[in-house]
């Protein structure tokens, strides 16, 4: 608990830090932030051996339940919040792309810290991110009536490639990833600190500018998605540490490509 703590603090310093002084952080350029992701990515993927991963692939419910959340019930919400609050279309979209998007590389991380099941976190970014080739243009279409391919090529090597890197180690070596494992969590949280701090920092005059009614629309967002995961799991009988996993799986996502997905096809991305 008081590691979960001390990570929820590290992060909202750096993000507060990065609005209040966007040069603390823009130092970092965008390659290094890839490059980074990349190596959290891999150490995320061997934080579990193989068996644990089997283990994981013999209870399905888990992983229907985190599809249906990221997919279904994720932009229905923030399409509904973004109506509720009366948000600009561009903000909609914003929305809508966050909320169709696969789930986040940094959601390991998370789970890590708040006691959950790191293999099964891993196999729910890796099959979240293998359906958002379909799944997100998909929401795209049925929500805004717009058509947005997703890079495929893209998700496989800055996701796939890193974790299966990660968990090809893990098997190979798990002697000395089993010495790195009381070193993860500091390791991610030196790599997830600028990292934030990096994005923030790059969109930090848009952050301030875009009101409360966004502001609020995107927590209440996160909150309520986080709060239907671990509903979801709890009311499927999953365990404590499986709710945990879920809850983290459905709130996060993978924001860069929502971002990506915006500038490309669409005029106003703000």
């Amino acid at each position: 608990m008081a590691g979960s703590i001390m990570f929820t603090v590290w992060i909202a310093g750096a993000a507060a830090l990065a609005l209040a002084y966007p040069p603390s952080f823009l130092w970092l350029p965008p390659t290094a932030i890839k490059w980074l992701l990349g190596i959290l990515v891999f150490f995320m993927g061997t934080a579990a051996g193989p068996s644990d991963f089997y283990a994981c692939l013999r209870k399905p419910r888990p992983f229907l339940i985190n599809f249906v959340g990221c997919f279904a019930v994720a932009p229905a919400l923030a399409l509904g919040l973004a109506r509720l609050a009366c948000l600009p279309e561009p903000f909609l979209v914003g929305m809508v792309l966050v909320g169709g998007v696969n789930g986040g590389s940094s959601s390991n991380l998370f789970t890590l810290f708040v006691g959950g099941d790191v293999a099964l976190s891993v196999l729910m970014t890796v099959t979240t991110t293998l359906s958002a080739v379909v799944c997100t243009p998909l929401v795209a279409k049925v929500c805004l009536g717009a058509i947005v391919p997703v890079d495929s090529w893209g998700i496989l090597h800055s996701v796939m490639l890193p974790i299966s890197l990660g968990v090809f180690a893990s098997a190979a070596r798990p002697d000395l990833c089993k010495r790195l494992q009381p070193v993860i969590p500091t390791l991610g949280l030196l790599i997830a600190v600028p990292i934030i701090g990096a994005v923030v920092a790059g969109s930090a005059q848009q952050i301030l500018r875009a009101g409360v009614s966004l502001h609020a629309s995107v927590l209440a967002f996160h909150v309520l998605a986080a709060g239907v995961g671990y509903t979801l799991a709890f009311a499927s009988g999953l365990d404590e540490r499986d709710r945990r996993t879920l809850t983290i799986e459905v709130a996060m996502k993978n924001s860069v490509l929502a971002c990506v997905l915006a500038a490309a096809h669409f005029e106003d991305p703000e």
